[in-house]
């Protein structure tokens, strides 16, 4: 029997190793795009390192690592401890990998201290886990595991949206995008708190308002560009939404113990979502034009790829990665493969992306991008498997829970044999 127990130990702990490595590989890809965007490099160095650094950029290399570092402890099995050396090593090797690439790119600048940042930032979204995972887990409970729900999956896709609506926006009306996303988050870590917790810990409404807290730092401050304005509505709608689905979805848990809330979470953040999807692709909705045109590249060819133009044609990228898994999970109770999911994703979220790009056709500065609408398709199917390994580690938690419990009854079946 102990060997059964190692094996299925083992299990557990290689869904979460394989989960772990794809959301972590997506914030580094995430990360290192927004660090080298719009990709200009030359064959030798453009410059040498610099010391010049100002607050802003010490706050905003720190935030962009934390998700890093928290992520990464999803790769470590559970119960183990940090393992602090290593978390150290991949932020390290990350970011120099980045500002090493930077020396080759003349709009960007080569710093030590990005490294000792970003570095700190990783080693700091580690320990948050940490204290975390110490407050909210418990080992005989797979609700209590609110950090591996696939709702909180949806969570940590918000962080690089959000990151790219602020840097899109270029100081414009745009910024305010992030108020939804804001308000999806705060919905899904309102229900989280009310239905996935152990029932003595869901009066502590200081943990679901630190958690709000938490997320909007890390989510917001980095493309907020010192905005204290969209901050403060950040934090208090995403506070004010996650008590209100606190509150309601707790009287819902009492009057049927057996109720499942993912399907009524995503029913009530998938319009919302959709609304923010529309108009973030046709901003600014004034812009269209009698004439209807399409294009095979990302943008005309007349249009320079700055920075924050790719900032936003990744945004919508990123926004479709997090349709895609919620297309999935939407259906995640059927018994569905990946094929199955894969061919649902594309035909959902192909056919909205392809809606529209046809809209965009009137707009002389953008167009349907056949490459653009390849990327979403592609982001879409990316965050469909996504979601099947959230599901699968999941279910090897809970097979994980039946095995233990059933290890537990086996002496009193014998005292009573």
């Amino acid at each position: 029997m102990p060997a059964t127990r190692f094996r299925f130990r083992r299990t557990a702990d290689f869904t979460a190793l394989r989960l772990g490595r794809v959301v972590l590989g997506y914030l580094a890809l995430v990360t290192s795009i927004i660090t080298m965007a719009p990709f200009r490099f030359q064959w030798t160095p453009a410059h040498g390192l610099t010391d010049l650094w100002t607050w802003s950029d010490l706050v905003m290399n720190v935030l962009l690592f934390v998700p890093f570092g928290f992520v990464y402890r999803f790769t470590r099995p559970r119960g183990a401890p940090p393992d602090w050396p290593r978390v150290i090593i991949l932020g390290a090797a990350l970011s120099g990998t980045i500002e090493a690439l930077q020396l080759f790119s003349p709009t960007r600048y080569t710093s030590l201290q990005d490294v000792a940042t970003n570095t700190a930032g990783a080693a700091v979204g580690a320990w948050a886990f940490a204290r975390l995972a110490s407050r909210l887990e418990d080992d005989s409970s797979v609700p209590s595991l609110a950090l591996e729900l696939p709702l909180m999956g949806l969570v940590y896709q918000l962080i690089p949206l959000c990151w790219l609506i602020g840097l899109g926006s270029d100081g414009g009306a745009r910024r305010f995008f992030v108020l939804p996303v804001a308000a999806i988050a705060g919905a899904i870590l309102g229900t989280v708190h009310a239905a996935y917790l152990a029932p003595e810990r869901q009066g502590r409404s200081r943990w679901l308002v630190a958690l709000c807290l938490g997320w909007v730092i890390v989510a917001v401050v980095p493309g907020a560009g010192g905005d204290l304005g969209l901050l403060f509505a950040s934090a208090t709608l995403t506070i004010g939404i996650a008590l209100f689905r606190r509150m309601a979805t707790a009287r819902d848990r009492a009057a049927s113990a057996h109720r499942r809330f993912e399907l009524p979470t995503l029913r009530l953040v998938m319009p919302l979502f959709a609304a923010y999807l529309a108009l973030s692709s046709l901003w600014p909705l004034d812009a269209a034009r009698p004439e209807w045109h399409w294009i095979v590249a990302l943008a005309p060819a007349q249009l320079e790829l700055t920075q924050p133009l790719m900032y936003r044609l990744l945004e919508q990228v990123a926004a479709f990665t997090l349709a895609g898994y919620m297309i999935a999970e939407f259906h995640g109770r059927d018994a569905r493969g990946l094929r199955a999911t894969a061919t649902r994703v594309a035909l959902w979220a192909g056919g909205i992306s392809l809606l529209l790009e046809v809209a965009r056709g009137w707009y002389p500065d953008a167009g349907a991008s056949v490459l653009l609408w390849l990327f979403t398709v592609v982001a879409a199917l990316f965050g469909g498997w996504m979601y099947l390994l959230q599901r699968d580690h999941v279910r090897a938690l809970v097979h994980r829970r039946r095995l233990l419990a059933s290890l537990a009854a086996e002496p009193e079946l014998a005292r009573a044999a």
